[in-house]
């Protein structure tokens, strides 16, 4: 399996825990997110390449065990169900009902499966998502921050595509989601008080950093097919940061891919960050940032 085949095979898995989770969208939708990062925390330590099970019943024990952390535990016959009902349209098949039998092997699995993710990642279930911080910045003191918050929250759904929620804070995704948006939508986002925009939450987010996330959520996006990522790294975007080739080194890391970041230029007031605002985006119909690309809006 190549590199690129098997993130196909987890963008692939994320469209599939999306469709089986509409069945609870009466839930919490940030159990969905988490269930995403659950998924990435297992692979890191577990080769999807080596994977005997079915991924996307891995991905849909990672809502089974999302959900319990969020104290919301989901009825095992209706998440049985629901990956059934979803199995069969991925296959293309005809509607069948759920027998006893199939039940009790897809429950049994399912409880296995949720051992073997646990005792893979190490019971970390420590998980911090971007979206309250990017929900933050509605407050910061500049135009459109509305639209320029919710264009991010998208590219924020697209980020967990790639392993990037294990390896950065995620103040340092929400940052590089919003410079993303601010690039997209061609919004400056002034200084405040004399420091830049992305230290308004945290005034210790590098700019090196952000900008190699910029980076490789822009890679996230086919430029064959839009004209938008190409615009992003030549126009004027005022207090958006576009990321160019330097000298200075990239601090990549080999599962995210290489990315170039320029050296610091100088372009928020540190505040109280909520404990646990619900993110900003539609699980039912996951808004995402290949959406805003595809049909410019």
């Amino acid at each position: 399996m190549t590199d690129k085949e098997e993130m196909q095979c987890i963008v692939d898995t994320k469209n599939f825990m999306s469709l089986v989770f509409e069945r609870f969208r009466h839930y919490p939708e940030h159990i969905y997110y988490k269930a995403l990062v659950l998924l990435h925390k297992f692979f890191r330590k577990f080769s999807i390449r080596q994977l005997k099970s079915d991924k996307c019943l891995v991905g849909t024990t990672c809502i089974f065990i999302a959900a319990k952390l969020e104290d919301c535990p989901l009825k095992l016959i209706e998440l049985a169900k629901s990956y059934h009902n979803e199995e069969l349209k991925k296959n293309k098949l005809p509607f069948k009902p759920l027998t006893d039998q199939r039940k009790f092997q897809i429950e049994n699995e399912l409880c296995k499966l949720e051992s073997d993710i646990l005792r893979e990642i190490g019971f970390d279930l420590e998980i911090d998502l971007p979206y309250k911080y990017i929900t933050e910045y509605k407050n910061y003191p500049a135009s459109d921050m509305a639209k320029i918050v919710e264009i991010a929250s998208r590219f924020c759904n697209d980020s967990f595509i790639k392993p990037i929620c294990l390896y950065y804070h995620p103040a340092l995704v929400a940052c590089a989601c919003l410079n993303l948006s601010s690039l997209y939508t061609k919004k400056m986002l002034p200084d405040c008080n004399g420091l830049p925009w992305y230290k308004f939450l945290n005034s210790t987010i590098k700019l090196e950093e952000m900008l190699e996330i910029t980076e490789i959520l822009k890679g996230l996006y086919d430029e064959k097919k839009t004209e938008m990522m190409k615009k992003l790294s030549t126009q004027d975007s005022g207090g958006a940061v576009a990321a160019t080739p330097a000298a200075t080194p990239p601090t990549s890391n080999p599962a995210l891919g290489t990315a170039t970041v320029a050296p610091p230029v100088q372009t928020s007031v540190p505040m109280q960050i909520q404990t646990d605002p619900a993110p900003t985006s539609d699980v039912k119909k996951e808004k995402t940032g290949e959406e805003i690309v595809k049909n410019g809006k």
